[in-house]
């Protein structure tokens, strides 16, 4: 009889080709699932992965182990929700989930008022750059500047994003204000991993095509402190760029690209009172920060004032 909590070890594996990410989902210790799963081949007879330079692959075995493994988790994880969806009470804990930059400039802040009512529900806030799953129970609320993409996730419109180009007094001073109609020839730029594709990496490749990449990272955060530091030109949300000390609002031909902040929850859990309460909540509280999360314009760094 197959144990289901080998098998979550196993999916983990599977899916994130390395103990040490495994162990991150799973919230365990990396030789934690080294040895959970030894001890489940050596149960099997039969070695679920090759170790491979690139990370874990499934062997024949666990390719054929994998679709009855991802069956027993959706009966497992609609169990858990179905459990959870009886519960009546403003009681309980949560895992909230967005990327570093949302989670620290607007999520974070928003829960203050909302655990302060709510004593008794305690939260977990998850800043990933990748993005959890509700449908595996790795989140039970997230926000995202992208339309969720599984059936089962009940979403809404919830902001609009602004964002803005800008650069650092430092880089300014020793490289000048960019032109725009040279595509900022002899400029450095920082940007964003484009996988997936991101609007404003694609944006910023356009008018600034014969900048050089100087630096690319996983996070908003990241980006916004090299450019701060002085390494190139960087597109970013306004509410963070606006807020970063040293930098400088520039005027491109054509605004960056916004984007569409999305609240979303699993269908079989938005009735909980917990879940219900939040998601309420944070409807609510994003309504009066549309201003600053879609700012209008505000003096900017020319050619001729710097």
């Amino acid at each position: 009889m197959l144990d289901w909590d080998d098998l979550r070890f196993f999916l983990a594996v599977a899916r994130h080709k390395s103990l040490t990410s495994a162990a991150r989902a799973l919230g365990v210790a990396q030789p934690t699932v080294g040895r959970r799963i030894d001890a489940f081949e050596q149960r099997l007879g039969a070695k679920l992965f090759r170790r491979t330079p690139s990370g874990f692959a499934l062997s024949a075995v666990g390719e054929g182990m994998l679709a009855h493994a991802e069956r027993m988790e959706l009966d497992a994880l609609a169990a858990e929700r179905a459990a959870a969806g009886r519960d009546a009470g403003l009681a309980g804990h949560l895992r909230v989930t967005a990327s570093e930059w949302l989670a620290v400039r607007v999520l974070g802040p928003l829960l203050v008022p909302f655990l302060a009512r709510h004593p008794a529900i305690s939260v977990d806030l998850v800043a990933d750059a990748r993005w959890l799953s509700l449908p595996r129970r790795e989140a039970d609320i997230a926000l995202r500047p992208a339309a969720f993409e599984h059936q089962d996730v009940f979403q809404r419109k919830v902001a609009r994003i602004g964002f803005g180009l800008y650069a650092s007094e430092v880089y300014l001073a020793e490289r000048g204000v960019p032109d725009f109609e040279k595509q900022c020839e002899g400029h450095a730029l920082v940007t964003m991993d484009d996988e997936p594709p991101i609007a404003d990496v694609a944006w910023l490749r356009s008018v600034a095509a014969r900048a050089h990449v100087a630096a690319r990272t996983n996070g908003r955060e990241a980006q916004a402190a090299m450019a701060a530091a002085g390494v190139g030109l960087v597109c970013l949300p306004r509410v963070l760029g606006d807020a970063t000390a040293g930098l400088y609002l520039l005027a491109p031909p054509s605004p960056p690209p916004e984007r569409t902040l999305w609240l979303g929850v699993h269908r079989d859990t938005r009735a909980v009172p917990r879940v219900k309460a939040l998601v309420t909540h944070l409807a609510g509280a994003l309504s009066p920060l549309a201003q600053a999360l879609r700012p209008g314009a505000r003096p900017r760094a020319s050619r001729s004032s710097l």
